[in-house]
């Protein structure tokens, strides 16, 4: 049993002195109102004990209006903590709401997830993590050390710092089976507010399929390159041979004809008109004929070039180009250049050639301005028009394009093409001065 004056609530403070007057004045006290020790001692009780105490009294209508403004605010404050309570219910609910949203989402993505301190123990792995290494989460927790794909904390401290938290790495791995994969992976590193190293979190992919086409196309595109240098010295090489063939049979002969056709000249012009008129007819044709051989020898191989370098031969070719091509204005600054390889000044002349060739047929330009000059220890070559530029459909550049650009890096030079519909096109390339064999695989 306990008195009523012990279970009154600490927060009605008035009460205790209201019960000691209540008994002063009546009972002499109130120690003998007992409840049981599991009752509930609320106001209509303290109520109802009041009016057994002091019917009609003054004392006791002071007593209620008192305890009914302190129910009103023990009401209202009760209502405030069951708001408060019903927040905090509802702001919980929706956390573990998101909690599980993106629970979900690390759990069913493809990529790798793997949470873990610097001293290597694993606070956290999603499913594909477990899946590619094949081993439990549980296994992973208890076992300590550092993540499987980890290749020593050093490549972490080293790379992680505030100011570049992120880092990604793509590295092979030997598998169990002697099998070798490649893995990519982006590690964040998390900070405490004094910039010390918290946690890591690791994100990874199996990248093996994307490597094996990476190299499978790097090894097709050699083999490209390779093939097209092939042609590219072969087609020189024919170059070469036609262009002797065409001097030592087709030249010679054509000039054994013309000396044929002056010596009927001279004997028969006084003799036979017809006869001299024909022999005339002949070595003009045959003067003709051997221009064009003439021009055909000089693309197919300049003697220029042989005989008296890249400067001379690329002025011919300028000379050539003009006479051809009277309507486009062709500029051109050739500066003295120092001794060259052969192959150096065989590159950069059959650059410019093709370059040419490809602005007469397809540019439709009004003004052509070409450079050639030593810069920063290399040979720059340089060729521009104001024409209409090309595009990807263009017939012919492709090819040529290609065989420009493995011209110069078969030397150890670089090309580079700048066009667009309407803005012209610009071809540059830059030769070392001094040949460097390009040997497959550079």
């Amino acid at each position: 049993m306990q008195p009523v004056t012990e279970r009154i609530p600490a927060e009605n403070a008035r009460w205790p002195a209201l019960a000691a007057l209540a008994a002063a004045a009546v009972l002499g006290g109130v120690s003998g109102i007992w409840l049981g020790s599991g009752a509930a001692l609320d106001l209509p009780v303290l109520l109802a004990v009041g009016a057994g105490l002091l019917a009609g009294g003054a004392l006791l209508a002071w007593g209620m209006g008192h305890l009914r403004a302190e129910r009103g605010r023990a009401a209202a404050a009760l209502s405030h903590k069951a708001e408060l309570l019903a927040h905090s219910r509802a702001a919980e609910q929706a956390l573990q709401l998101r909690e599980q949203f993106y629970h979900t989402i690390l759990e069913d993505i493809p990529e790798m997830i793997c949470r873990w301190y610097p001293d290597g123990r694993i606070s956290y792995v999603n499913e594909a993590y477990c899946r590619y290494f094949q081993v439990s989460r549980e296994e992973l927790m208890q076992q300590g050390g550092f993540p499987l794909f980890h290749h020593g904390a050093g490549r972490f401290d080293a790379a992680l710092y505030r100011a570049q938290p992120v880092v990604v790495m793509e590295f092979p791995v030997q598998q169990a089976d002697g099998t070798q994969r490649w893995q990519r992976w982006m590690d964040r590193a998390l900070f405490d507010d004094d910039g010390t190293i918290r946690e890591f979190q690791s994100i990874g992919e199996d990248i093996t399929d994307r490597k094996r086409a990476e190299q499978e196309t790097a090894h097709l595109l050699e083999e490209n390159r390779r093939l097209t240098r092939m042609a590219l010295a072969i087609q020189e090489e024919e170059r070469a041979n036609l262009a002797r063939e065409l001097h030592d049979e087709l030249g010679q002969s054509l000039t054994a004809i013309r000396a044929e056709a002056e010596c009927v000249l001279q004997i028969n012009r006084d003799r036979s008109p017809t006869i001299s008129e024909c022999a005339g007819a002949i070595n003009t044709v045959a003067g003709q004929v051997y221009g064009v051989v003439r021009d055909m020898m000089h693309r197919l191989r300049p003697a220029l070039l042989d005989d008296l370098g890249l400067v001379e031969a690329l002025n011919e070719l300028l000379r050539q180009w003009r006479s051809h091509r009277p309507d486009v204005v062709l500029e051109a600054l050739l500066e003295p250049l120092p001794p060259l390889p052969h192959s150096v000044e065989l590159v950069a002349y059959r650059i410019a050639q093709e370059a040419l060739n490809n602005i007469a047929k397809h540019a439709e330009a009004n003004r052509v301005e070409l450079v050639l000059r030593p810069l920063d220890g290399m040979l720059e070559l340089r060729v521009r028009d104001d024409g209409r530029g090309i595009t990807a459909d263009a017939d012919g550049h492709g090819y040529g394009l290609i065989g420009m650009r493995e011209r110069a890096l078969a030397v150890g030079g670089e090309f580079h093409v700048t066009t667009g519909p309407g803005m012209g096109t610009t071809i540059r390339t830059t030769l070392p001065l001094s040949h460097r064999e390009v040997k497959d695989g550079d």
